[in-house]
């Protein structure tokens, strides 16, 4: 049912490139981040992640805690909960759980995991630790507890993410990506049996045994209406005089139901030449499917760059040849986040590596790209490991939270980049309610249809549990609407697979949908 209604979708659009406009490229400020006192907090993260973790409408921020890497024996930091008043002003958490420094966190994931309507996290560790669970219990109060296998095993990991894998309705949980100071393994994969995380192995999407995985990216890939799984695998093993990894390229698998995944052959990714730790997804060229960048690890091929793939539909990726992404010798891509931040229709791109700077692109309106010359963004230079993109204060356009394992120059660890871009067109912003009441439930997708006198756009956004590299975005399904172009219709395509059409919004403001029972 879902393909047949994108393809009717898909019948009556103009190609994205018939549909561009000139607009002037997009504008981030690079900030600290500035607590409610007015001090400036500097953090110290592992990860970022932005969701509405207190349901009030607006986006909070979960900084990871990390390790202090200096000499001798780790200095842990608590992980940071900065509560958010609605226009991008921030305040710590009381909450005593984020007191406790204990742990050398990485990133987290957050999703509805009991079905009572607030978001619960779960935390990657590093240094062979178990990872952590935290049980929101409303009003701002969360709770430690097991989860069964997942806070069982010990795999010193940088990854994780929440999915329904197995498509029964419930939260699935992976987790892994081995950090580099540990020999690589496998992939972690957790099946939720009524709130009891059992560990599955045997299956494909475990990413062999001796795999060095990094960001996992659940999706559906190739629109048949379940979550398949795209992962980086890296060779910075080699660099750290570590054995090397049996994979060490991005693998793509695809769910074919009942827990069987298949790992696709002869993809445009499948050489060593694309080892990366940095991916992101999002459809760049606005033909209705997920698009793929892969970044760059320079320590096993100093030519290599940035890579972006093309999504035919089906889960094939080609190679954008048009994409003349960055090369990074002797370094590496970090973090990616596809985002419309210029409202036009279209999502830009922007980078991190380790110890470079930001890089920011404009999409044309055909999914190619220019650098964007922006001297502040690029000489902002630290070992950026996170970031989380989102309207963070309210003012209808999507920002860009970063965090880093070092400092920048000016002593911070967060850097907030707001959103100053000269605007092409209006936003649109759905807000999807689970029937438990929880904000845009994993898996879900909207497909926007939007026409002018050139012809029909689609934009296609997807809520996943991981964005790039130990991150997770909010603000899933904020859109773009050119000037000159009116609204048609949104198909919400609910995690169950209930199709439903929208044909009524109002712009400038936020629309919220309840999954119907």
């Amino acid at each position: 049912m879902t393909i047949l209604g994108f393809a009717a979708i898909l019948a009556g659009c103009a190609s994205a490139g018939e549909l561009s406009q000139s607009c002037p490229a997009p504008r981030l400020e690079a900030t600290p981040l500035i607590i409610g006192d007015g001090s400036r907090d500097r953090g110290f993260p592992g990860g970022i992640s932005l969701a509405d973790i207190d349901d009030d409408g607006d986006l909070d921020l979960m900084a990871t805690g990390g390790y202090s890497p200096a000499q001798g024996r780790p200095s842990y930091r608590a992980n940071t909960l900065y509560i958010n008043d609605g226009s991008g002003n921030f305040s710590h958490s009381p909450d005593p759980e984020f007191l406790v420094a204990d742990n050398p966190n990485s990133g987290s994931t957050w999703a509805d995991i009991d079905d009572d309507g607030d978001l619960d996290a779960f935390i990657a560790v590093q240094h062979g630790r178990p990872d952590v669970f935290l049980r929101n219990l409303g009003g701002g109060h969360f709770a430690r507890e097991q989860l069964g296998d997942a806070t069982a095993t010990r795999g010193s990991n940088f990854a994780e993410s929440w999915a329904d894998m197995d498509g029964d309705g419930d939260m699935d949980l992976m987790s892994g990506a081995p950090t580099m100071e540990t020999p690589a393994g496998p992939l972690h994969v957790f099946r939720n049996d009524r709130g009891q995380f059992i560990r599955v192995t045997g299956v494909a999407i475990e990413n062999g045994p001796t795999s060095n995985a990094a960001t996992i990216l659940w999706a559906d890939f190739d629109n048949d209406g379940d979550q398949d799984l795209f992962a980086t695998n890296s060779d910075i093993l080699r660099s750290n005089g570590i054995e090397p990894a049996s994979v060490e390229t991005p693998r793509y698998y695809r769910n074919d139901g009942g827990w069987v995944f298949t790992q696709t052959e002869g993809q445009g990714f499948d050489s060593r030449e694309f080892a990366s730790t940095a991916a992101a997804r999002g459809d760049v060229d606005n033909d209705g499917d997920l698009d793929l960048f892969i970044g760059h690890v320079g320590y096993g091929s100093a030519n290599g760059r940035d890579r972006i793939f093309l999504n035919d539909g089906r889960g094939r990726f080609t190679l954008d040849g048009r994409f003349e992404g960055h090369v990074h010798p002797d370094k590496e891509a970090s973090t990616a986040s596809f985002v419309d931040f210029d409202l036009d229709g279209d999502l830009d791109l922007a980078t991190t590596a380790y110890n470079e700077g930001i890089r920011l692109f404009s999409n044309d309106g055909s999914g190619a790209f220019d650098l964007v010359h922006n001297e502040t963004l690029l000489n902002r230079v630290t070992h950026y490991w996170g970031a989380a993109s989102g309207d963070i204060d309210g003012d209808g356009d999507p920002d860009l939270v970063l965090g880093s394992w070092g400092e920048t120059a000016a002593g911070d660890y967060v850097t907030i980049l707001r959103n100053d871009s000269d605007l092409c067109g209006r936003s649109l912003r759905m807000e999807l309610r689970s029937r438990h009441g929880a904000v845009d439930p994993l898996g879900a997708r909207v497909t926007l249809v939007t026409r002018s006198a050139r012809g029909e756009r689609i934009q296609l956004r997807e809520a996943s549990g991981q964005s790039t590299f130990r991150s997770q975005s909010g603000s899933n399904f904020l859109y773009g609407v050119p000037e000159g172009e009116r609204v048609l219709r949104a198909e919400i395509r609910w995690p169950n697979g209930r199709i439903q059409i929208v044909r009524q919004f109002r712009m400038d403001q936020t629309n919220t949908f309840e999954e119907p029972r």
